[in-house]
């Protein structure tokens, strides 16, 4: 029957099914089907949906009812020549010359907006707005919805029921965020807020794109907000993500994306500090809905944005922060990142090496402790903070660019009550590290234009900084110099070969694009490869590719690159497992740095020194990187 039909659909979608509110007298008061919740304008609407729901479409009509008819539109067999929607239906009454004219009027009935008033946006008599104010629905609003539903409402809990995370071994998996560090600390130091499994878990995600393609400077920045009690199946889903703001260009926000995100702030707030009463459909009860952000997901520009430190220059690392180990070329006029041997374990041979592959000096230092949010507090305690907005932005004296080391701001989210206890405040995105580190190992192997970090610029600086001794240039000429060839210079036939392989590769539908379209035989060279090519390349394709071509000496770290990628992107980690994968990584850094030349070690490559300890605290990766989002 209809009324079978639509009940459901009604009842979910208003929450008037047998709800348990608790009264005054702390007993519980059940309210039935059919019954209205009093809380407003919500019960009319409820009960006038009931009543279209049993309502004849017209007198007599006995087989569709109204609410029926007006949502599945039962009562009509369309064709192609029948109007599907008012719009259409109203281009046939314009064409009999049916057609009106819409007249805006001032609410208090001042005037009409036309004539010397139609471009008038507030009355000029009484100053009342044109406009009629929109309601816009918050993330409060948004995260009750996700209650409508029985069967969501309980996926809501599943965090809690779903037993616990050990293999047979007694080894700690990971398959799920609150299997991580950082989710069962932040329970331990806030048990109030643990002890309801229906309270949310949010990311925050955020980037910027240009809608017009990449010759289009307007840049559009999208917020959205992923719930984390949801299981794996259905967490990072498309339909449970929220868009919770849109940040228009014509320019990127940049430091002042602080301004824009205060509203999402002020919500967060109040959802953690209040709650905001929610109809569980699961237990047909309400209760106070409360919900924490755990952490933001964005790409390494907007990691500085969000966070508040700079990540270019000197200290452009924001785990090692004031300890960051950096140089700045002389020639190259960049900076590179070395000095990969404090990440060593105490006793290993390396550290007390002085040979020209590590500049000559010996290791002893530990390496540097990350930053706890109290910490960052401490930093930044008696500063004040800077003034956002693009006016305000005159040319800063040099000593004036960071409010201290390289700290551009006392980020937003400090607001936030929590927000200096979390283990785990902004992710490195896996995503962009694992596809620059491709790009620049390949851009240097094959030569590739703006891409290759091997250069006489990169070679002239080894002389000022002692080192590699064998790959030093020699000066023939006046400004003319013989380079030697280093490892990674391949020469044009055994480029062929890499991109001849390349050029014979199928894969099955939806594991990568065509990467044999990207390969070019006669200049030895590849171009249009996108992220998750080269995230299919490292893992799967870079030993293959090089196997025949490259010294094992240069082949073994390189395939030790993409095991750690391959390792640290599976669905399900181990705490063990990772514990080795951080020593390990060390270990083929420091292996690249004795054959890379110091212009190869940019930022991105000396990133996944820190991608193991933040897998251990976040979790799995592909809950915490950006390939869900971009897409």
């Amino acid at each position: 029957m209809p009324f079978d039909d639509m009940a459901p659909l009604v009842f979910d979608a208003t929450n008037h099914w047998n709800y348990t509110n608790p009264t005054v007298d702390g007993e519980e008061e059940t309210i039935g089907v059919g019954s209205s919740i009093p809380d407003g304008d919500a019960s009319k609407v409820f009960d006038k949906l009931v009543e279209d729901m049993e309502a004849m479409l017209y007198t007599g009509c006995e087989t569709y009812k109204r609410l029926e008819f007006i949502v599945l539109h039962r009562a009509f067999n369309y064709d192609k020549n029948f109007p599907e929607s008012a719009y259409e239906a109203k281009k046939y009454t314009k064409a009999l010359g049916l057609d009106y004219v819409k007249i805006d009027a001032c609410i208090n009935h001042c005037i009409l907006f036309r004539k010397e008033f139609a471009n008038e946006e507030k009355c000029p008599k009484c100053l009342a707005s044109r406009w009629k104010e929109k309601v816009v629905q918050g993330c409060d609003e948004w995260l009750q919805r996700m209650f409508i539903s029985s069967k969501l409402a309980a996926y809501m809990r599943w965090h809690k029921n779903r037993g616990g995370n050990a293999d047979d071994d007694g080894d700690e998996v990971m398959r799920h965020p609150s299997d991580s560090e950082a989710w069962k600390d932040f329970d331990k130091q806030f048990p109030d807020f643990a002890l309801d499994a229906r309270n949310v878990r949010l990311g925050l995600a955020t980037d910027g794109f240009n809608p017009g393609g990449m010759s289009c400077r307007y840049s559009i920045w999208p917020v959205m907000l992923v719930p984390y009690n949801l299981p794996p199946w259905m967490c990072m889903k498309s339909d449970n993500i929220m868009l919770s703001l849109l940040i228009p260009g014509p320019k990127a926000p940049g430091n002042d994306i602080d301004v824009f995100l205060q509203p999402l702030i002020d919500e967060l707030k109040e959802l953690w500090d209040n709650g905001v009463q929610t109809c569980d459909a699961h237990t047909k009860t309400t209760f106070s809905m409360r919900a924490v952000l755990l952490w933001t997901i964005n790409d390494f520009p907007a990691y500085a944005n969000l966070s508040g430190w700079s990540t270019k220059r000197t200290l452009a690392c924001p785990c090692c922060h004031k300890d960051t180990e950096s140089k700045r070329l002389l020639h190259g006029r960049k900076w590179c990142y070395v000095g990969y041997r404090k990440f060593l374990e105490v006793d290993h041979k390396w550290r007390l090496n002085r040979s020209c592959s590590f500049g000559r000096k010996v290791e002893r230092g530990p390496p540097p402790t990350p930053l706890t949010g109290h910490d960052v507090l401490e930093q930044l305690s008696g500063y004040s903070n800077v003034e956002f907005g693009k006016n305000n932005k005159k040319k800063r004296a040099k000593g004036e660019r960071y409010i201290v080391h390289q700290w551009k701001k006392i980020s937003i989210f400090f607001q936030l009550p929590y927000w200096k206890h979390l283990l785990l405040r902004h992710n490195i995105d896996v995503m962009h590290v694992e596809k620059n580190v491709c790009e620049s190992i390949l851009g240097t192997l094959l030569d590739l234009p703006g891409k290759n970090k091997d250069s006489l610029k990169a070679r002239l600086d080894l002389v000022g900084m002692k080192m590699h001794d064998q790959l030093q240039p020699k000066k023939v000429e006046e400004n003319k110099y013989e380079i030697p060839p280093a490892p990674y210079n391949l020469p044009l036939t055994e480029r062929r070969k890499i991109v001849t392989f390349l050029s014979k590769l199928a894969f099955p539908d939806a594991y990568s694009s065509n990467i044999s379209r990207c390969s070019s035989i006669e200049d030895g060279k590849i171009f249009g490869m996108k992220s998750h090519d080269f995230h299919v390349f490292i893992q799967d394709l870079l030993t293959p590719a090089l196997q025949g071509v490259l010294d094992e000496e240069l082949l073994e770290p390189l395939r030790e690159f993409g095991l750690f990628f391959k390792q640290l992107t599976a669905k399900t980690l181990k705490v063990s497992e990772l514990n080795q994968m951080e020593k390990n990584i060390a270990v083929t850094l420091c292996k690249l740095e004795r054959l890379f030349v110091p212009a190869f070690f940019d930022v991105m490559i000396h990133l996944p020194i820190h991608l193991a300890a933040e897998a251990k605290l976040g979790g799995p990766v592909h809950y915490r990187w950006m390939y869900r989002f971009e897409r």
